[in-house]
């Protein structure tokens, strides 16, 4: 007997399902598409703006330097326009550096594996098998269950649920992997198509939590999104040994949960809603978790071999002194190796009843199935961006921007930290918020160290502020909402975004403002390990 003949009967498929398929496709809400609003004409806008600086002279810059600026201004282009798919934007730092002088081919591809890469690939891979085997569906209708019709408790419990998750992993991975659970809650109660969830406000406000709570949980850990490792990268690098996974988390802890708060009551409490309540009861949820039969144990091994590989990286500082000093055991290669074991393994059984694919014989926990739920067009936003990061500073062009930018440092603490923040925000809602940390953290490394300043809290305030990506879809959380609407966008999410990166950057205007006026060292426990 099939999966799909095995499993209870439930409403019928629709656009907020996540159908049982023998086919090995994906529901074609799960294919992420931003389309744009921009005109055929601004694909070429991007390479205009590129060549422009080549040719033309500002001060005593040399055309490589020049050039690398080009590069990240093309990307964010057509990452913030959507003229061209965002994995496209790949091509643009190795064809834009290759034609530069003194840049050698080989090394420019050499940018795209960046040391980083395997803290963020590996949770986002091991968080799609939970997916792919019905953990994610089963932990979500669990706490829906619990929750009942409040749309506002809906809301903010999916604010915080997709916030806690993205914690500790990718947060594009928790925005794909949560949607359709939310639409599948959302048809049950009437909103069956994108016309009727863009038209209700309740509808709505559920699916933008989702959004901004994977966006906002993005930079507790260098394993929640590509701004966080690019930051935590460029402050290994300043620093010039590795921080501890734990030194880091414990650092930015405060500052995220205050950002939180905010966010939490818009949510709760000012958004407006249709109504207070959905239609129906907590009853559906129930039966719907029913429905999914008993905890599989393909469902518990990932489970624990994921809390595993998070726990090794958090233990560092007690396991390392045990293995020799040759031995370059670091959070990429553990996540590298755990994928590796998991792709390895045969499942122990065929996964809860209901589930995205049904099971193939002789299945691994981590297999094919698993790979077509990584949203790969949102993921290969994160290695252009580490790469640009890395080109920046190849090319000299972390030294041209640094004078554009003026020196924040030299001001007095809260109109120097206000005003990298407003730059941090607005750049990280114009390029998202990967490309913005990977355009800034090399230069704000750079500079803060050629000006004699610690590069520690300027990098962690940049970290912290382009990860409030709000306003636009195609940042990493809140690609949930073209998901949801089919690819279509909405008003809703600029606008609520935007007062829930206003609330966020006033929080990281006066926490890191008041971090460095009193002088606190927040960062005194990054210790060598």
């Amino acid at each position: 007997m099939s999966d799909s003949q095995a499993a209870p009967q439930g409403p019928p498929p629709s656009a907020g399902t996540l159908p049982v398929s023998g086919t090995g496709q994906l529901p074609p809400e799960l294919h992420v598409h931003k389309p744009s609003i921009f005109p055929r004409f601004a694909l070429f806008f991007g390479p205009f703006m590129y060549l422009t600086l080549l040719l033309l002279p500002i001060g005593d810059s040399t055309v490589t330097q020049r050039g690398g600026v080009g590069i990240v201004l093309w990307a964010a282009w057509y990452w913030s326009t959507g003229c061209v798919p965002s994995g496209y934007v790949l091509a643009v730092p190795i064809f834009g550096t290759a034609f530069l002088p003194d840049m050698k081919f080989g090394e420019i591809l050499k940018t795209l594996i960046h040391p980083g890469l395997p803290m963020l690939l590996g949770p986002a891979l091991i968080v799609c098998m939970w997916s792919r085997w019905g953990f994610t569906r089963r932990m979500a209708l669990y706490v829906l269950s619990k929750v009942g019709t409040s749309v506002r408790a809906q809301a903010v419990t999916w604010l915080l649920l997709a916030a806690s998750i993205s914690f500790i992993t990718a947060n594009v991975v928790i925005a794909i992997a949560l949607t359709p659970i939310v639409l599948e809650a959302l048809k049950s109660v009437g909103y069956d198509t994108a016309a009727k969830l863009r038209g209700s406000k309740s509808a709505m406000l559920v699916i933008i939590a989702v959004g901004i709570g994977s966006t906002v949980g993005g930079f507790l850990t260098p394993m929640a999104g590509g701004q966080a490792v690019i930051t935590w990268q460029e402050l290994c690098r300043a620093l010039g040994y590795p921080v501890s996974m734990g030194a880091f988390a414990a650092t930015m802890a405060l500052p995220v949960f205050l950002s939180l708060i905010p966010v939490a009551i818009l949510f709760g409490f000012v958004f407006p809603v249709d109504s207070r309540h959905f239609s129906g009861s907590a009853d559906y949820f129930r039966k719907q978790l029913a429905q999914m039969g008993p905890l599989s144990r393909a469902e518990l091994w990932g489970v624990v071999i994921f809390l595993f590989a998070i726990a090794l990286p958090f233990l560092e500082p007690f396991w390392r002194p045990l293995i020799p000093a040759r031995y370059d055991l670091s959070p990429g290669l553990i996540f590298a190796t755990v994928t590796l074991i998991l792709a390895l393994i045969p499942a122990p059984d065929r996964g809860a009843h209901i589930k995205p694919f049904a099971y193939a014989r002789n299945e691994r926990l981590l297999s094919m199935n698993s790979l077509r739920i990584l949203p790969l067009q949102a993921f290969l936003m994160w290695p252009t961006a580490m790469s640009m990061a890395v080109l920046v500073d190849m090319t000299g062009a972390s030294s041209l921007v640094t004078g554009a930018m003026g020196s924040y440092w030299d001001l007095p603490p809260y109109a120097g930290v206000g005003l990298m923040v407003l730059t941090c925000v607005i750049l990280g809602n114009i390029a998202s918020d990967t490309a913005a940390a990977g355009m800034l953290a090399p230069v704000i490394g750079a500079a803060a160290v050629a000006a004699g300043q610690n590069p520690v809290p300027w990098l962690l305030m940049m970290g912290f502020s382009v990860n409030f990506s709000f306003m636009v879809p195609c940042a990493c959380g809140t690609i949930a909402l073209p998901i949801a609407l089919e690819g279509k966008a909405s008003w809703r999410l600029p606008v609520y975004g935007f007062f829930c990166a206003l609330c966020c950057g006033i929080v990281a205007w006066l926490f890191w403002g008041t971090v460095l006026a009193e002088d606190l060292g927040f960062w005194l426990h990054f210790n060598r390990l």
